[in-house]
């Protein structure tokens, strides 16, 4: 039977914010470090893939924030595979404290693809083998596409050229960099103010060293919530999504209070293609 991933952190400086709380970009890093290594200790690793000239690419994430940990705190990210969806292979997430308590849940759907073509391939022993896969879910729902509200123009907040800086092993601007992105599109005294307490990203294609990204933003407000959608363009074409939900400290501890948290929920089964 396959175990969870476990990995223990004490938030550094450079890893929290202005309210000395732990960014989400931080998080995210260490997401995508725990994911490779749990993928090689399950035996489809990065040096796994390359035999076959394949490697992992991320496609979607979503990330839903309990509560913050603080500067120095301990935390503990664990992380499973759970199988195939359709084309995608997901795997989850849970950030919780020392005593268990949960911090953050996360789901994320993942690609294989060619090197040489960049293009999908499929891997069917990484379906649903009991070996590899555990059917709990920190999120229940694989994360969405994200799909703009009707009748909105967002309005063009900034570009961006791509540096070295932004690049990873796979020679493409890291997830990580899309999000840092899509949260200086939003105002300062908003994050400062306003936890973000959820995160869906869609990464729809590859943006490269060199490349000019433009910045596209739109907010939808409510009474107890601001929406930010960012799109991120290349040459006219969609390269990435960002839907950003923020709300005041105050009704978000509300919220909070109100809703147990769980660690995770089984499932039967995940539906295949």
């Amino acid at each position: 039977m396959a175990e969870k991933y476990n990995q223990k952190y004490t938030i550094a400086c450079y890893e929290a914010d202005a309210n000395q709380l732990l960014k989400p970009t931080a998080m995210l890093d260490w997401m995508q470090e725990v994911a490779g290594r749990d993928a090689t200790r399950l035996g489809f690793g990065y040096n796994d893939l390359i035999q076959n000239q394949t490697a992992w690419v991320l496609s979607r994430t979503h990330v839903r924030f309990h509560q913050y940990p603080k500067w120095r705190d301990i935390v503990h990210l664990k992380t499973w595979h759970k199988g195939a969806f359709k084309v995608l292979y997901l795997r989850d997430f849970q950030l919780v404290e020392e005593a268990g308590e949960a911090l953050a849940s996360a789901t994320t759907s993942w690609l294989i693809i060619d090197m040489n073509t960049r293009r999908m391939v499929r891997n069917p022993e990484l379906a649903s083998s009991p070996e590899t896969c555990i059917f709990e879910h920190a999120i229940e729902q694989p994360a969405d596409k994200i799909t703009l509200p009707n009748d909105i123009e967002p309005t063009l907040a900034g570009t961006y050229k791509v540096v070295w800086s932004d690049i990873d092993t796979m020679a493409h601007v890291n997830n990580v960099k899309y999000v840092g992105w899509a949260l200086d599109t939003i105002d300062e005294n908003i994050l400062r103010d306003k936890p973000l307490k959820e995160i869906l990203v869609n990464y729809d294609a590859e943006v490269l060293l060199g490349e000019e990204v433009k910045f596209y933003h739109y907010k939808q407000e409510t009474e107890e919530s601001l929406v930010f959608y960012i799109q991120g363009v290349v040459e006219d074409k969609i390269q990435c999504q960002a839907r950003l939900l923020v709300q005041p400290w105050q009704i978000y501890k509300e919220a909070m209070s109100q809703n147990s948290i769980h660690t995770t929920s089984p499932i039967a089964h995940l539906p295949h293609q």
